[in-house]
């Protein structure tokens, strides 16, 4: 055990070479241990608010809020237009040329066209809803429209995460989003059923999170405006529009794909058997993500790193710090895979009997996660060295399968099918993306670096 833990701190102590400049290697290293905890701390939050809920509401309450707030994901993204994966790479990059007018150009265009998309989204999306003939006064569609309004909060809140990674001020960015959006809602959606007792409904809670993700974008802007550099704010803004649109429809459709095939179980699952089969899938995908959040801790902090070394015509720094990286997520993540294997009934358990069912559902995602783990960043450095078509091919690959294989075989086996489906198409996209970094940029970083 010590030998292992020994072992993790020199993987992180090692991302750069010795002949690496050290303050890259010093930002690295502080940036991969602040995330990291940073994560664990809102993995716990969010664990504990998941469990919270879903014992107030129900498996069919809480299905109806995941089901809802599921969209509202799904739409934020299409808000978006890919520009939150533009700004990390284009910020790193202008920065490191000090090209600040062009950041403030791109930041603001940015803002504007994402504002005007996402509450046009949100508007339309209760529309259709209105004409679904959903019962105004129902519980589900007051739900469904609570969740809309978050469609430009969390549309903007992406742009200035994006941007605060780009500016390698990630832990501050990452502060109220992670940490206190979940504290808010967790502390409010406790005093409100001490409040309402059994007239807690999932329109309560979709209100409470609204707000908390208004409170936290207020502090998160100001934050940006903080730590923005002078530079950026007094100069007249440059743009180069036709140029952005160009890079950002890729990381547009590969955004939209990862969505759809992340979220696709829960929208098929909740179209075909119910909201109280989208509460116990819930449930044991909040299980499969506790894997996941290693990887999503790691890859918050290399993005821009690889994308200014690219830029410095470095690949084989990019090579080390990834295989490291790879080595070190996979050693902390395989004994998180072996407790929810060997321990997913009790797991389970903490949200209510009846969620107890999906325990294989869960025991399929985390081969899926296994392989996602394995086979590294793959898909972050396609996208971070200008080769993010080809992560679209992967993805687009991937979420074909992911939809066809839920329409086959979530009516036949419910949650096992939907469980199924994702983790083949995570096992192909990942294969795709490993092949794609070998052919385009000759770089091993998977966890088996060189050997293979």
């Amino acid at each position: 055990m010590n030998r292992g833990v020994r072992y993790i701190q020199d993987l992180w102590q090692t991302l750069l070479a010795k002949e690496q400049h050290s303050s890259l290697k010093q930002r690295l290293i502080r940036g991969a241990a602040g995330t990291l905890g940073l994560r664990t701390a809102a993995t716990g939050l969010n664990f504990i608010t998941g469990i919270l809920l879903a014992r107030l509401l129900g498996a069919s309450g809480f299905g109806i809020y995941t089901y809802a707030f599921t969209w509202t994901q799904l739409l934020s993204l299409g808000a978006t237009l890919g520009l939150d994966n533009l700004i990390v790479r284009e910020v790193a990059i202008y920065q490191s040329k000090s090209t600040w007018n062009l950041m403030r150009g791109l930041l603001r265009w940015a803002n504007q066209i994402v504002l005007a998309v996402s509450v046009g989204l949100a508007l339309g999306a209760i529309g259709v809803a209105w004409g679904l003939n959903m019962q105004a006064n129902s519980e589900q569609f007051l739900t469904f429209c609570v969740a809309m309004l978050l469609i430009p909060i969390e549309s903007l809140r992406n742009l200035r995460l994006a941007a605060m990674r780009g500016l390698h001020k990630i832990l501050i960015g990452l502060l109220p989003e992670w940490i206190l959006a979940p504290l808010l809602l967790l502390i409010l959606s406790g005093f409100t059923y001490l409040l309402l007792g059994e007239s807690l409904t999932a329109v309560w809670i979709a209100v409470i999170r609204v707000f908390a993700a208004a409170i936290t974008l207020v502090i998160g802007i100001k934050l940006l405006n903080k730590i923005m550099p002078n530079a950026a704010k007094e100069v007249a803004p440059q743009y180069q529009v036709r140029t952005w649109l160009h890079s950002a429809l890729p990381f547009m459709f590969m955004g939209s794909m990862y969505l759809i095939k992340s979220q696709t179980d829960l929208l098929m699952l909740g179209a075909i058997k119910g909201a109280e089969a989208v509460g116990i899938y819930f449930a044991v995908a909040r299980g499969a993500q506790l894997i996941d959040f290693v990887t999503n801790a790691a890859n918050t902090v290399l993005g821009p790193n690889i994308a200014s070394l690219y830029a410095e015509g470095k690949p084989e720094q990019i090579e080390k710090i990834l295989i490291k990286s790879s080595r070190a997520v996979c050693l902390i993540s395989l004994p998180i895979i072996v407790g929810l294997v060997g321990f997913g009934h009790w797991y389970l358990l903490l949200f209510g009997s009846e969620f107890t069912q999906g325990k294989n559902s869960l025991i399929i995602l985390c081969v899926g996660q296994l392989v996602n783990v394995a086979t590294g960043s793959v898909g972050l450095l396609l996208s971070m060295t200008g080769h993010e078509r080809y992560t679209l091919i992967s993805r687009g690959g991937s979420t074909i399968l992911n939809v066809v294989l839920n329409a086959l075989l979530i009516p036949r086996w419910g949650i096992e099918g939907a469980a199924i489906a994702t983790a083949s198409s995570t096992i192909l996209l990942n294969v795709e993306n490993t092949i794609w970094v070998r052919k385009k940029l000759g770089i091993h970083c998977t966890v088996f670096g060189k050997l293979i």
